[in-house]
């Protein structure tokens, strides 16, 4: 059932786990202005989405690995987050976690965008409460009707 909610949530529809039950709702809107984290080790693929944000009216914050990002969250107070699932130091997987245990990350959408592939990574996605699961090389048609759910693109 968990990847199911996991799989509905890259249309809009977010879940966190509270007691024993999954709870869905359905994410505020995120307008232009808005603050974006990107937490990746690529600078090239950092720059690209810096860009498309950027081009598309909102403000970016851009960092290199999973303890920066928790810190970047901290700071700046972003309203959604796209991390690497395989950066140094920390990983997405395990940033989104601390993310999410924190009062600024409950109800962000945090998006885990990564080459890993397979039932594991999906499966640490859910674990850890991802808002959704997008593969690299980005399907960019894809990555918009995901991110277009919660954001004006």
């Amino acid at each position: 059932m968990a990847l199911r909610l996991f799989k509905l949530s890259g249309y809009g529809i977010s879940w966190k786990k509270r007691g024993n039950g999954a709870i869905m709702n359905r994410p505020k809107r995120i307008r232009k202005g808005a603050t974006v984290l990107i937490a990746d080790d690529d600078p090239m693929f950092c720059v690209m989405l810096k860009q498309f944000f950027s081009l598309n009216g909102y403000t970016v914050v851009t960092v290199e690995d999973g303890d920066q990002a928790v810190q970047a969250c901290v700071q700046y107070q972003p309203e959604i987050a796209l991390l690497d699932g395989d950066m140094p130091e920390m990983d997405g997987f395990t940033a989104c976690g601390l993310i999410r245990d924190m009062v600024c990350g409950e109800d962000m959408p945090i998006f885990i965008v990564t080459a890993l592939e397979g039932e594991g990574a999906v499966a640490c996605a859910v674990d850890v409460q991802a808002s959704s699961y997008i593969t690299k090389p980005i399907n960019w048609a894809d990555f918009h009707n995901k991110l277009s759910c919660v954001m004006e693109i």
